[in-house]
């Protein structure tokens, strides 16, 4: 049998087991792209920062400190700082770092240190930080051109001579090849020795007397990390603004055991192409980084927890995507036992501020309503206790919709007993609007909620304990609707993710169009270290859209533990847009040396689909064959449409693929698959027919055709009353 035969015959077939839990998993892969390649410069609480998935620098007046990202098993953080001595040729000293102050200048990628004879230069790159010497014109004496570099650092000096510096384990930073490179391309090979103090570069005299100018020496400084090749990257969020339409990904980094700090970056909505990094300037350990944004001002807001010597501290820092303007870092609560804080996030363009919340080991669930004015002022409204008891595992809706209405929902896990799930209704000025109410209080044991919506009807998912098998979770949920007096209607739970067995959890929820998505992990049992992260979309009323999709980042047998899913939907930035699209994050380490990066993939519910289009006429009074589409991965009710037949017509609808179609007279007709009959109300007939998810079924293309009998024509000698509509050819798509 052709593929495309086994491709129409599944078409034709996915009918009832589409919209239900899938038995087994055998979704289609979805292959995401990677955070990896960021790096960027930005200014944060009068700090310049530089960021990479390989290490972070900081920006000093006279020197830049470099700290490799090390990974988390690493035994502590370590620094290498360099800075500028000298230039000189021969006996000629062309410039003194003790003689000048330098002006330092900086773009979204790069820094200059800009001295009377000379432009000192980092760009930040995902491989190391490039550092070149730009000399405008011809250097004054003769000789080799050598500049002269002062190191320190509290690694260990490699003891073979070469420009490296580690620790115990051989991990630490390298300086790279120096390469000049003069205005026409014109390359030549320097060299790179290390002096009691630190290093000198140099280029060969006869290059630079021959140089075209301005002529750049440049050499490229990167971690060195035996174990951790990749860098480190993990536990993602994402939030997406509407106005620069733009996803701001933030994850932590680990530079060592207990080491970490958190980086936001930048990424186009339309393409996914990585638009600049951000940085964090805050003495202590950043991690639990969650994002949102603040329709009314443009900004997108982080928040994490910062681990101090005092204690925890819930921090934040507040920037705009398009000019990377950004407020101070900023402290809300702090130093007490503070952790896992939540986001909600402002969609309208009617207001400048969204809600925070956190839980404290003593008082429970606290939170704030926080506004960022447009001249990044900060403030709060006093920490108010939202939930107390044996609150734990809470989460936010990702806005609150034109209405303003945020949800709140949570574990409610007394001590020895199973967790259940709770919801409030939060205005978008923190205030509690009615009563709680309890979403699932079952035998079996609830977990990690998640919830989106908007504003008026939402989406509570959970994981929940099988009540056949205690040692699995299922992903469940339910549909809640409120209004100003709070939780008004609970629907039904949901089997939203249940294959008996394995173990389905980590959910999160995000709203895409007028429908939901959901993203979360997948392990099968007996397997350490080999979850998956799956997506699916689903209809409003909480019924799935196609299948499951599995997705992917990085090839291999190595980085197979994809984990920790985020998702958002550009309606969570607009709660105007028709847009039912979205972005999944997770994180994809590599189960042998530990290292993590961080996956993207762009997600729909059920997009336009492909074209469709009439590509042969029909014979006598076999009317217009047409679809309104769309022919979309998932559209569980793909439309087959025909107009103008003879009232008295019985129509049968032929589906097949693309091939030489049978002809028998003037007729032309398609070489069926399958066929069925259609009733005919007076002269208009109309069928559909499920489309599965299967992202592998993406380009199948499916000709079809309505056929009349019962008519007066004779078209085809061989079949008189019998006529065909025109002929038409759908393309499956997104």
């Amino acid at each position: 049998m052709r593929s495309s035969t086994v491709a129409l015959a599944l078409l034709a077939t996915v009918g009832i087991t589409d919209a239900q839990a899938p038995a087994s998993r055998s979704a289609a892969v979805s292959t995401a792209a990677t955070s990896a390649a960021f790096a960027g410069v930005n200014e944060q609480g009068g700090a310049l920062l530089g960021s990479s998935r390989s290490y972070r620098a900081r920006f000093l007046d006279r020197s830049v400190e470099f700290q490799p990202c090390l990974g988390r098993t690493t035994p502590r953080a370590e620094r290498l700082q360099v800075a500028f001595v000298a230039a000189r040729r021969g006996d000629t000293v062309l410039q003194r770092a003790d003689a000048a102050v330098p002006e330092r200048t900086h773009d979204r990628r790069s820094v200059d240190y800009r001295w009377p004879s000379l432009v000192e230069r980092y760009e930040t790159t995902p491989q190391g930080l490039e550092q070149s010497f730009v000399f405008a014109e011809r250097p004054r004496g003769c000789g080799d051109l050598v500049i002269d570099l002062a190191i320190t650092s509290s690694l260990t000096r490699a003891a073979d001579g070469s420009m490296r510096w580690h620790n115990e384990n051989g991990d630490g930073v390298r300086f790279g090849e120096v390469t000049g490179i003069d205005a026409h391309g014109a390359r030549c090979r320097g060299t790179i020795t290390r002096t009691p103090t630190g290093a000198a570069l140099a280029l060969p005299a006869a290059f630079v007397d021959a140089a075209a100018y301005p002529l750049t020496l440049d050499p490229l400084i990167g971690t060195v990390s035996q174990a951790y090749p990749n860098g480190d990257c993990d536990f993602p969020d994402v939030a997406y603004d509407a106005y620069s339409d733009t996803y701001c990904i933030a994850w932590t980094q680990y530079f060592s055991t207990g080491v970490v700090g958190v980086v936001g970056s930048v990424f186009l909505a339309d393409s996914l192409t990585y638009g600049y990094a951000f940085g964090i300037n805050q003495s202590g350990d950043q991690d639990s980084v969650r994002v949102t944004s603040i329709g009314g001002t443009g900004l997108f807001v982080m928040v994490w927890v910062n681990h101090d010597a005092a204690g925890n501290y819930i921090s934040g820092v507040a920037f705009e995507p398009v000019q990377a303007q950004a407020t101070n870092t900023f402290d809300l609560d702090g130093p007490y036992g503070l952790s896992a804080p939540i986001l909600s996030g402002e969609a309208t363009v009617y207001d400048d501020d969204c809600l925070v919340a956190w839980l404290d080991d003593t008082y429970g669930l606290l939170g704030c309503d926080l506004t960022i004015d447009t001249n990044f002022q900060v403030s709060t409204t006093p920490i108010t206790q939202l939930a107390g008891g044996n609150v734990t595992e809470a989460a936010f809706s990702k806005q609150g919709g034109n209405q303003g209405l945020h949800l709140l929902t949570w574990i409610d896990r007394p001590t020895g007993l199973p967790g259940w799930v709770r919801a409030q209704v939060i205005d978008h000025d923190l205030n509690v609007i009615g009563t709680g109410a309890w979403v699932q209080a079952t035998t079996q044991d609830c977990a990690f909620p998640a919830v989106d919506g908007d504003g008026f009807k939402f989406l509570v998912a959970w994981e929940e304990q099988e009540s056949g098998n205690p040692s699995s979770y299922d992903v469940r949920g339910k549909l809640l609707t409120i209004d100003s007096a709070g939780i008004t209607t609970l629907g039904g739970a949901l089997d939203l993710a249940a294959v008996a067995g394995d173990y389905d959890y980590a959910v999160d929820v995000a709203m895409l169009g007028d429908r939901f998505g959901i993203g979360y992990m997948v392990a099968s049992p007996g397997g350490a270290f080999s979850d998956d992260v799956y997506f699916r979309a689903l209809q409003g009323t909480g019924a799935p859209i196609g299948d499951e999709q599995r997705v992917d980042v990085t090839p291999g047998t190595n980085y197979r533990y994809e984990h920790a899913p985020r998702l958002i939907g550009r309606r969570d930035g607009d709660p105007g847009t028709n847009a039912d699209d979205g972005l999944l994050v997770f994180a994809d380490q590599n189960v042998n040396t530990y290292d993590s990066d961080v996956g993207l993939v762009a997600v729909e519910s059920l997009g336009p689909g492909g074209s469709i289009t009439t590509v042969a006429t029909g014979c006598g009074p076999g009317g217009m064959a047409m679809s309104a589409g769309p022919f979309a991965l998932g559209n569980s009710t793909f439309p087959f449409e025909l107009y103008g037949a003879e009232p008295l017509a019985v129509p049968f609808l032929l589906l097949g693929v693309p091939a030489p179609w049978l002809s028998c007279g003037v007729c032309n007709f398609v070489d069926p698959i399958t066929l069925w009959f259609v009733p005919n109300t007076a002269g208009t007939a109309v069928s559909s027919m499920p489309v599965p998810g299967d992202a592998a079924l993406v380009g199948f293309q499916l000709d079809f055709q309505f056929v009349s009998f019962n008519v007066l024509y004779v078209g085809c000698p061989v079949l008189p009353g019998v006529a065909a509509s025109n002929i038409v050819r759908a393309t499956l798509a997104y």
